[in-house]
């Protein structure tokens, strides 16, 4: 089965809130739409902390140091609609100032595509919904 490493943040803000993207997965079976963390794909010859650093950039417009080892890791097994693959996730915390300014202006044209919107949550407001991923993160802020 083919594996796609992924690396992704978990970035909380001045008032232990997260950050999440809204997406439409039309490349899942069902076209899932999902509250996310910010993060994707490690290209060959890309670390994860590397990865994770363009991804900010692409997908929230943001630079940031990435000095910590990761919180947690997990294989998500994935109904592609060209076939189940492994989504193997490397999770990394990141503190951000709630005021700071975010932008979509450097996603990819399938990242503009698929998304639908940013927020900040709290704890309690994310155990109340059932569309985010993965509920693991709730124990990591």
């Amino acid at each position: 089965m083919r594996i796609r490493k992924c690396s992704r943040a978990v970035i909380v803000n001045e008032f232990n809130k997260i950050l999440l993207q809204k997406f439409e997965f039309k490349d899942v079976v069902g076209n899932k739409v999902l509250w996310v963390t910010p993060g994707g794909g490690v290209k060959e010859n890309e670390t994860p902390v590397e990865a994770l650093k363009r991804e900010l950039n692409e997908e929230l417009g943001i630079v940031v140091d990435i000095h910590d080892k990761p919180i947690f890791e997990m294989d998500v097994l994935i109904e592609g609609k060209k076939g189940p693959f492994i989504s193997r996730e490397i999770y990394y915390k990141i503190a951000i100032q709630s005021d700071t300014i975010l932008s979509i202006e450097n996603m990819t044209k399938n990242e503009k595509d698929t998304f639908i919107e940013l927020k900040w949550w709290s704890k309690e407001e994310l155990q109340k919904i059932e569309n985010f991923a993965p509920r693991e993160i709730l124990n990591y802020f």
